[in-house]
């Protein structure tokens, strides 16, 4: 009787040893914050208002090339379904750079940047 008494108490003490009985402090969650458009730029992600949502530009970019004043970054398009527009990601560019269609290629409506299809790749002039 003195054993079964010994081994209850026993349990009885360790199940208590791990309980939860103080509430933990919320833990935040890490990269978990959203820019204004409720993207995670922590994930790759900004916002295409050509597609009017959040995107990783390096995956769903129809262009790509390399930044001419800046060889180590990039230069993504993102092109209209109609193809009449072409949303221009560059670190030296504004949010929502969108160039409208002209013979060639595309151009900003303050004809500040232009991105040119040459007969290989593409080419932008800022």
């Amino acid at each position: 009787m003195m054993k079964k008494a010994l081994a209850f108490a026993t349990s009885a003490m360790i199940l208590t040893a791990c309980s939860n009985a103080q509430p933990q402090a919320e833990i935040p969650t890490v990269g978990g914050e959203t820019d204004a458009h409720g993207c995670l730029p922590s994930a790759g992600q900004s916002y295409s208002y050509l597609k009017k949502a959040c995107v990783q530009v390096f995956d769903v970019a129809e262009i790509k090339l390399d930044d001419p004043a800046n060889k180590t970054q990039a230069v993504y398009g993102i092109l209209s379904e109609d193809k009449q527009q072409v949303e221009v990601f560059a670190s030296d560019l504004p949010e929502n750079t969108i160039l409208e269609v002209v013979k060639g290629g595309y151009v900003s409506k303050d004809g500040k940047v232009r991105l040119m299809k040459t007969k290989k790749s593409w080419k932008i002039r800022k």
